[in-house]
């Protein structure tokens, strides 16, 4: 086995298919048949089940994928790294960010890395925290933003800031909107609403690989409730759609409701008793070594990019964690 080995096999796996993979290695689909039963004799265990409906991993080859992933990307950065200019920083970083995350943290970053580190090539991710999460364990990613309950220590990971979930909604005919205008939202002036108002409001929330539909469920069954979620809305854009039509609420990090624009009417409260708070961290794909030099210099660049937009209020609603200050 070698890492051509390795390549052809994530192929199979990530176009699910015999051809499709064929295809995307520039070989013939017996060659990519055969280099499959020649890795599957050579580990002693079958890696794929061949259907009509094209292949899927077994359980040995959906570990050796997330395996694979690693030693391939790893290979390719050693690569990089002996054949690159040692006096300068270069080299691809993928970075995974969650759609309330990116919103902020993409563009700054983008701006950041072009004028500090011209050489480094940003791969930047959007998507829910999940799937985010996903993609760094089976090595997709360099860096990812995660959502914590807790500020916690943990292995490879350097906290960024803190912030409170908010209910997003349409006011009630007559009533003054808590966070109606501009203003109010971006100086984070909302607001309150005590969590069990909220009992019995029909909410849209993201599906339950999200970290904040996890962290409502959790905090609504530590009152004895359970949320009234009558859809699951995998996209920012239209969760706030939806809550501005009237239909429905959300539950949302000010700073989402700051970045899309609110529409006049829109009631945004604080949800208090108890508030329901996250830590957010950027977390490295190795825990046990220092990543290389291009993927330390983004991960520094993400809190020093953090830190400006909080001093500068053009990211409301967040509270930076301890050490994670404008130098």
């Amino acid at each position: 086995m070698d890492i051509a080995h390795l390549r052809d096999f994530i192929a199979v796996v990530e176009s699910g298919s015999l051809t499709r993979a064929a295809a995307r290695l520039f070989v013939s689909q017996p060659a990519v048949s055969q280099r499959m039963s020649q890795l599957e004799y050579e580990l002693g265990a079958r890696l794929v089940e061949r259907g009509p409906r094209g292949v899927v991993p077994t359980p040995a080859g959906r570990a050796l994928y997330r395996e694979a992933q690693q030693l391939v990307r790893r290979f390719d950065r050693l690569a990089e790294d002996i054949g690159a200019d040692r006096h300068s920083v270069q080299g691809p970083v993928a970075v995974g960010l969650p759609t309330t995350v990116a919103v902020h943290l993409a563009p700054a970053l983008f701006s950041w890395t072009k004028r500090h580190y011209p050489g480094v090539h940003l791969q930047l991710f959007e998507s829910m925290s999940g799937y985010i999460q996903e993609l760094l364990l089976v090595g997709r990613l360099d860096l990812a933003v995660l959502y914590r309950d807790d500020a916690a220590p943990r292995p490879a990971e350097t906290a960024l800031y803190a912030e409170d979930l908010y209910l997003v909604g349409r006011a009630a005919p007559g009533a003054e909107p808590a966070g109606a205008g501009e203003a109010a939202v971006a100086h984070a002036s909302p607001g309150e609403v005590p969590l069990a108002d909220l009992h019995g409001l029909p909410l849209v929330l993201p599906g339950p690989r999200s970290n904040l539909r996890s962290l409502v469920d959790r905090v609504f069954a530590e009152s004895g409730a359970v949320p009234t979620i009558i859809a699951d809305v995998d996209s920012l854009g239209a969760m706030m759609r939806i809550a501005e039509s009237g239909e429905a609420h959300t539950v949302l990090p000010l700073s989402s409701v700051a970045a899309l624009g609110s529409a006049p009417g829109l009631d945004v409260r604080r949800i208090t008793d108890p508030v329901i708070g996250r830590c957010i961290a950027v977390s490295a794909a190795g825990e046990y070594y220092e990543p290389r030099d291009a993927v330390a210099a983004v991960r520094h660049g993400m809190v020093e990019v953090t830190a400006r937009l909080a001093e500068q209020d053009a990211w409301p609603g967040i509270r930076l964690a301890p050490g994670a200050a404008p130098a």
